[in-house]
């Protein structure tokens, strides 16, 4: 049952609508116009948009969801061991695959692995059923993870998968370990993926407010405004991504953002409130349930949204390699900065590289 009013969703029809197309290329015209009318000396692209073509799969969860996962086949003659990547708070499965040439979706295609780009219930293509009630990152984890792992076992034939996650994605990974909810992931990279969180007095009582009072049925439109914001980003830094050029951070917001919602919100402020990453009734402590697992852990070092304090217990926990990014790498840098491929791509290529025989057969 929803427990609050609902902002307008602007994300749900099965069908795009005639003239969509037309309105979305007005849109493009209109953000670019603006853009070099605030940065007239500034003679860049204004958005990186060439983006791989994707096949797109349905699954379908236990309590009536239908979601999206995108295909990216392995090259011709490859083995095409399964990974599947998963997005962060606030972003869509283009995160991975903003551009055609480049990007970790495309660098784990040609090092042969067949690549599932994992969309949820909150994402924008996602059918909810006719008694759908507001959802938290727990059901993300226990019943969206789950089946998305399904339906790639019986697209690829392998019967375990590898999981890349960022931000939000590497928590479901997280919590679903933790509340024994998936044994078929062989092997984790987890990117940005905070577990604790320390935060001066102001945030903690605005987390708790948020946590408390945030109707958990509200679809906050976030995707619209990071678009509207794309004209006034000259520079990664601008969205504490330093490492990553204007018109890279641009695309990004145009082409991959996503919208939020209530229950998922509420649970995140509530994580940085208490200072852990928990299940939804707060009772677990996900780093205590944990146990070693193969699994990677990829730490941006200037990242607002996971400075190395919050993801570094997790190293330990699940007896984790660890890639610690050097100084000026914030949330985003890791997926879409100039240096990605050569300081993050290679190591979870090559961390993937070991582990894909785990896919073979069960645990």
């Amino acid at each position: 049952m929803n427990d609050g009013p609902s902002l307008p969703d602007l994300r749900r029809p099965n069908l795009l609508p005639a003239g969509t197309d037309l309105v979305r290329r007005m849109g493009d015209s209109a953000l670019a116009m603006a853009w070099r009318v605030l940065q007239p000396g500034d003679r860049s692209a204004f958005v990186r948009a060439d983006q791989p073509p994707l096949t797109r799969l349905r699954y379908r969860t236990d309590d009536g969801w239908s979601a999206d996962l995108f295909h990216l086949p392995p090259v011709a003659g490859a083995s095409g061991e399964p990974v599947i990547l998963a997005h962060g708070l606030g972003g869509t499965h283009r995160d991975f695959a903003l551009e055609a040439g480049r990007g970790l979706a495309v660098t784990l295609r040609a090092a042969g692995f067949s690549v599932y780009l994992f969309e949820h219930r909150g994402d924008p293509c996602a059918v909810p059923p006719p008694d759908a009630a507001p959802f938290s990152v727990d059901d993300l984890a226990t019943r969206d993870l789950p089946a998305a792992i399904d339906r790639v076992v019986e697209h690829s034939g392998f019967p375990r998968v590898c999981w890349v996650g960022h931000g939000l994605g590497a928590q479901l990974y997280c919590l679903a370990r933790a509340q024994g909810a998936e044994d078929r992931i062989a092997a984790a990279s987890l990117i940005a993926c905070p577990v604790r969180f320390e935060s001066p007095a102001s945030t903690l009582r605005a987390a708790g407010l948020v946590a408390a009072l945030l109707p958990r049925g509200w679809v906050i439109p976030t995707r619209r405004m990071q678009q509207f914001f794309t004209p006034f980003v000259a520079a990664g830094g601008d969205v504490a991504s330093p490492g990553t050029d204007g018109s890279r951070a641009r695309g990004r917001l145009r082409h991959a953002a996503g919208d939020l919602h209530g229950g998922v919100v509420r649970q995140v402020a509530r994580w940085v409130s208490e200072g852990a990453l928990t299940d939804a009734s707060g009772r677990l402590d996900v780093l205590h349930a944990l146990r070693p697992a193969l699994a990677q852990v990829v730490l941006p070092s200037e990242d607002p949204a996971c400075p190395p304090g919050a993801s570094e217990p997790l190293v330990e926990r699940l007896q984790a390699e660890c890639v610690r990014l050097p100084a000026g790498w914030g949330h985003l840098d890791p997926l879409l900065a100039e240096a990605a491929p050569e300081m993050v791509f290679a190591p979870v290529v090559s961390f993937l590289h070991r582990a894909r025989g785990l896919t073979h057969h069960l645990a």
